[in-house]
């Protein structure tokens, strides 16, 4: 039997009767949705969302962070909204773009772990031919520093399959969707 041992809007901290200490967020599911566009020269280029670990490094009364991470669009899902309904507004805080039913693809969804019960909503969104605002963030500082690249699909490759680089594994289970989407696999 755990105990809750802390708790505010967003997480909920527990501990066991053996001592383990687990955080649950408020809602356990999340949406990670990679981009793409095609070009006019029939290559693609992909949306990455370079975000900071949450490992804060002071220096001067400044925050600094380690090397930014690769990954997907991401947003955990409030309580009675719907993944697709969270990956449109998502799309639109972190990117700039806006997004309607139309330019999701493909969706799969996965478990996170055999630890967690999370449930991750991984989308393939086109934005071929759309255009952007400045992202809105949702106001957080790690949404602050992120940042957003396009990048080609050689590039993208070297980031799942040859650098050591850390990414989330939402990015690598999305471009399968992409490749299942160009009919690839």
């Amino acid at each position: 039997m755990s105990k809750k041992i802390f708790s505010n809007y967003h997480l909920d901290t527990y501990q066991t009767d053996r001592g383990f200490i687990y955080a649950q967020r408020r809602n356990v599911n999340s949406t990670a949705a990679l981009c793409f566009k095609k070009e006019q020269d029939g290559s693609y280029s992909f949306l990455i969302r370079y975000q900071p670990l949450p490992e804060i490094k002071l220096k001067d009364h400044n925050y600094t962070y380690k090397n930014l991470y690769p990954c997907c669009i991401t947003g955990s899902l409030e309580i009675n909204e719907t993944p697709t309904d969270n990956v449109i507004k998502e799309v639109w805080e972190e990117s700039g773009y806006t997004i309607t039913k139309e330019n999701i693809k493909e969706v799969v969804k996965a478990t996170s772990s055999t630890q967690m019960n999370e449930v991750v909503f991984n989308f393939l969104i086109d934005l071929t031919n759309k255009t952007n605002e400045k992202p809105t963030n949702d106001g957080s500082f790690f949404e602050e520093i992120s940042e957003n690249k396009w990048i080609s699909e050689s590039n993208l490759k070297d980031i799942l399959l040859k650098n050591s680089e850390l990414y989330l594994s939402s990015l690598s289970t999305a471009y399968l969707l992409f490749l299942k989407h160009i009919n690839k696999i």
